[in-house]
Formats: structure tokens, sequence, C-alpha cells
């Protein structure tokens, strides 16, 4: 195998690697066989920390790497020229965030950690170097981009044609099938993000969505103290959600 020079990092070393981490599946090409593993985990840096409300990136600001969360979570918005923020998503662990960058080479939005955040970083540099001896890779990051693009017009579909209560359990129910995808429960959890960011992303009011809220704990479908929600009813949140409207 014709081998390229990789910059790696000295904090590799102390860290679970990419072959025993539970959330490969999500951001790890299929199929690499060992030397192609070696070659992947000495490009990656798996040690970058991000405090809450640091930024892993600001819009306008040069590309230097796309990122795989392993722990925390992350929201990325735009930036009006009043001062205004327009959430775009809120991404947990296994997400892999700094597309947006790939047309210009510039970020068109900012990323900031909603709680201390863990992060694996591959620099551009390495992952042109990556893609001319692992083609998978170029493969997986085509690969996301399009479950980006799905996530967007799923959005769209959510903002543009349903009702508060439908967004919102849309929402959850969409969390609740992140965790369980990563074996975390899809009954229980928290919300990482404060209500204003949550309600800024779902396009209605605060009060609306703490009103919605109430509505849906009425109706023994969610409970929710302080940030934590439980699921209660399902069946209930699936049916109120676009898992019912193709």
């Amino acid at each position: 195998m014709r081998r390229i020079p990789i910059s790696t990092s000295q904090e590799n070393n102390n860290i679970v690697s990419c072959k025993n981490c539970s959330l490969s599946k999500f951001c790890l090409p299929r199929g690499l066989n060992s030397d192609e593993m070696k070659i992947l985990e000495d490009a990656i840096d798996k040690s970058k920390k991000i405090k809450k409300k640091e930024y892993l990136y600001t819009a306008n600001k040069q590309q230097a790497a796309i990122y795989a969360i392993k722990s925390g979570s992350i929201k990325t918005y735009l930036s009006s020229a009043s001062g205004s923020e327009q959430i775009l998503g809120f991404h947990l662990s296994g997400d892999i965030v700094g597309f947006d960058a790939f047309y210009a080479g510039k970020h068109t939005c900012s990323a900031q950690a909603l709680d201390d955040t863990l992060v694996c970083e591959l620099s551009m540099q390495n992952f042109e170097k990556l893609c001319q001896i692992l083609p998978s890779i170029r493969e997986e990051m085509m690969h996301q981009v399009g479950k980006e693009i799905q996530h967007d017009h799923l959005a769209m579909l959510t903002l543009g044609q349903m009702q508060t209560e439908e967004r919102l359990a849309t929402f959850l129910f969409n969390l609740s099938q992140r965790n369980r995808a990563r074996n975390f429960s899809e009954s229980e959890f928290q919300l990482t993000m404060p209500r204003q960011d949550l309600a800024n992303y779902l396009g209605m009011a605060v009060e609306t969505l703490s009103r919605t809220l109430s509505n849906m704990q009425k109706k023994k479908i969610i409970s929710v103290q302080q940030r934590g929600v439980k699921i209660l009813d399902s069946e209930q949140l699936r049916s109120l959600s676009h898992s019912s409207c193709q």
C-alpha cells in the first residue's frame, strides 16, 4: 500500500481506539483492514475538548477539519446582520459536523457546544491525503453529506407543513430513535438545548413550546421535569410525528 505522510496526535495513545469505540459505526467506513485502520487511527485527533458555550468553529472561518462528536452535543446556527440567530440543528454523539464548508472552504454557520463536548478531529490536510489511499473515506463522507441533506428536507417538512404539536412530537420521536440507534435510552433522556434554542429551531415562541409540552403531558404522551423528558406513550408520539406523514 502506498504510504503518504499523515500528521498524528501524540495524545492518541491514551484515547480509546476507533475500532473499540461504540460510535464507530456512525463515522467510520466499513470493511477496513488492519493496515487501513492503523492509517486512519494515526490521522485522527481523538482528544479535542470543547467546554460548554465554546465554539468548535464560527461562520466565515476557513475550514480546518471535520469533526465527529464523541460525547456531548453541539448546535449549529446562522446569525443575521442584526445579531439574531436561526438554529439549524442539534448534533449529538456519533454525528459529524463541518460539511457546510465543503463548497467554499469557509464555514457558513457557527457550531457551539451545548455542554462539555469531546470530538474526534480529522484535519482537511489529512482528509485529502486519506482520500488518495482510502477511497472508502470519500464514499463515507458522501454518505454523511447525503444524510445531512435528508435531515434538512425533513426539517423543511416539519416546519412548513406541521402544526406546533406535530413539530415537537417529530423532534422528540427523532431524538428517541437517534438514542436507540446509539444504544442509549429511547424513552428517557435529557434535552441539552435550552428551551429558547429548541423553540427557535421548531419555529415557535418559547411560550408556545412550554404550552405544547404541558398539553402533551396532560395527554400522558410525555413527562417533563426541567430538561428531562420521559416518553410515556411512544405510539401516540409516533402518530403525531412525521413518521405518519410521508
